[in-house]
């Protein structure tokens, strides 16, 4: 009969190898890495925790580099829609001037848009998106943007009078999202599909210099992309998702 027998040892380490764990002071960190850390943590915890933690950490949150990028996304499910948009605007401020990249999520607020656009005129790329229900652009905030590179616009409807503003005031207009819930219409023809062709047309006549357009769920039909496709000469890519009335068998010119 085998008989197997197991010993726990006790292993004994010398004193002297034992480490002791030092605690990390985070104050002693320089402020370029305390600036990358806090940079990541988002709006609402800067806002609401880091910048009470000490005066230096409150010094670095309130340098406006640390608001050249602001994303509502950040406050989803975290705060009242109201609140957001005061934390925006509190956002914006920080910035003083600095802003180039922002995005507005489930908020209309034209006064919001408006106060963006009077204190963001270094701005490159905006996009804003309603979750529920459509929104609106505000025409005169987009006359505000001349250094526009990017317009994104998830649910938000936008007229051919402010794709014209977007041409007249944001020259530098490079990338075009506007995407919508493809669904198609009951009986649908070329003529009751004519007013839909406004906006393609309305790009195809303003925008000459885009390089990126995405129009998914648009209704279009080949009119409408025709003109895009003639006018649009620097075009590298084009996304028409849920188009459901463009016919793209053969040579769509």
């Amino acid at each position: 009969m085998l008989f197997v027998c197991f010993v726990h040892a006790k292993v004994m380490v010398p004193s002297e190898l034992i480490l002791k764990q030092e605690k990390r002071n985070w104050l002693d960190l320089p402020s370029d890495v305390t600036f990358n850390i806090l940079n990541r943590i988002g709006m609402v915890d800067i806002l609401e925790n880091a910048q009470k933690v000490c005066t230096a950490w409150r010094k670095i949150c309130k340098d406006p580099a640390m608001w050249r990028v602001i994303n509502m996304n950040d406050l989803q499910g975290t705060i009242a829609e109201v609140s957001a948009g005061k934390m925006c605007k509190n956002a914006v401020d920080r910035s003083q001037g600095q802003l180039v990249d922002i995005t507005i999520v489930s908020t209309y607020d034209a006064d919001l848009h408006l106060y963006v656009a009077d204190r963001s005129s270094q701005l490159r790329r905006l996009e804003m998106a309603h979750q529920f229900f459509y929104g609106k652009l505000t025409t005169a905030a987009l006359m505000k943007f001349p250094l526009l590179e990017e317009l994104n616009l998830y649910k938000i409807e936008i007229s051919k009078e402010e794709i014209e503003t977007v041409g007249r005031y944001c020259p530098m207009l490079k990338t075009l999202k506007v995407n919508q819930r493809g669904w198609r219409l009951f009986n649908a023809d070329e003529g009751s599909l004519t007013r839909y062709n406004e906006i393609a047309m309305a790009i195809g006549q303003n925008l000459l210099g885009i390089r990126h357009l995405e129009l998914i769920g648009n209704k279009m039909t080949n009119v409408g992309l025709r003109v895009i496709l003639d006018n649009c000469h620097h075009l590298e890519t084009l996304d028409l998702r849920e188009c459901f009335y463009i016919d793209l068998k053969g040579d769509p010119r």
